[in-house]
C-alpha cells in the first residue's frame, strides 16, 4: 500500500464541503450529530488496540496476543465475512460503512446538490481507501500470528498507525460534511 497516496487523499484541502442545506433546522443537526457517537464506538476499540501495541512495544505483552486481539475486532471479521470493511470492531466498522455506502449515500446523493453529490463520492472512495488499510492490517495480523517478531510487528505497528490516523480523519470530515443532511433527508442512525 502506498500510504503516501492515502494521506494525499486525505488532505482536507482536497476535499469537497457540503453547502448547507436550506431548511435544515437545529433539530435536524442534533439528529445528524448521532453519527459522531457511533464513530466514537469505533474510536474507543482503535484505542484499546493501540494501547495493546504499546504494552508489546514496551514488552508488557507478546505481539502473538496483539495479533490476536487485532484478529478479534469486528472490524476485520466483517471484512473477511462480507467483502468490505473490517474482527470485534471490524463487524462493526464494516455495517457502518456498509449502512453509509448502501442506505445513507444513495439517498443524499439522491436529493443533494452538486456540493453534496461531490462530498458522497468522496466518501465512498475514503471508505475504499480504509478497506485497503484493512485488509493490509489483515495480512500483517496473519504474518505475525505466523511470524511473531519485532520486524513483523513493526509492519503491523505501521499499518495499524495509518488506519488510526485514517479513520480519525474521516470520522471528523463526514461528521461536519453530514451533519445537516443527515437529519434533513431523516436518514435513522
Amino acid at each position: 500500500m502506498n500510504f503516501m497516496k492515502v494521506f494525499d487523499l486525505l488532505d482536507d484541502k482536497t476535499r469537497p464541503k457540503a453547502p448547507p442545506v436550506p431548511g435544515a433546522t437545529l433539530a435536524h443537526r442534533i439528529t445528524g450529530r448521532k453519527l459522531a457517537m457511533i464513530h466514537e464506538m469505533h474510536i474507543v476499540a482503535l484505542d484499546e488496540t493501540r494501547a495493546m501495541m504499546d504494552m508489546v512495544g514496551a514488552g508488557e505483552i507478546a505481539a502473538g496476543e496483539l495479533a490476536e486481539h487485532i484478529d478479534s475486532l469486528e472490524l476485520l471479521k466483517n471484512y473477511r465475512a462480507f467483502g468490505n470493511l473490517c474482527g470485534r470492531e471490524c463487524q462493526f466498522l464494516d455495517f457502518h460503512h456498509r449502512a453509509e455506502d448502501e442506505e445513507f449515500f444513495p439517498v443524499l446523493h439522491a436529493n443533494g446538490d452538486e456540493g453534496m453529490k461531490r462530498v458522497v463520492e468522496r466518501l465512498g472512495d475514503e471508505h475504499r481507501i480504509i478497506g485497503q488499510i484493512l485488509d493490509e492490517l489483515s495480512a500483517n495480523v496473519a504474518l505475525i500470528l505466523a511470524q511473531p517478531g519485532p520486524d513483523t510487528f513493526s509492519v503491523t505497528k505501521t499499518t495499524f498507525d495509518v488506519l488510526y490516523k485514517v479513520i480519525r480523519s474521516h470520522f471528523s470530515y463526514e461528521q461536519a460534511e453530514l451533519e445537516e443532511a443527515l437529519g434533513f433527508y431523516r436518514i435513522p442512525l
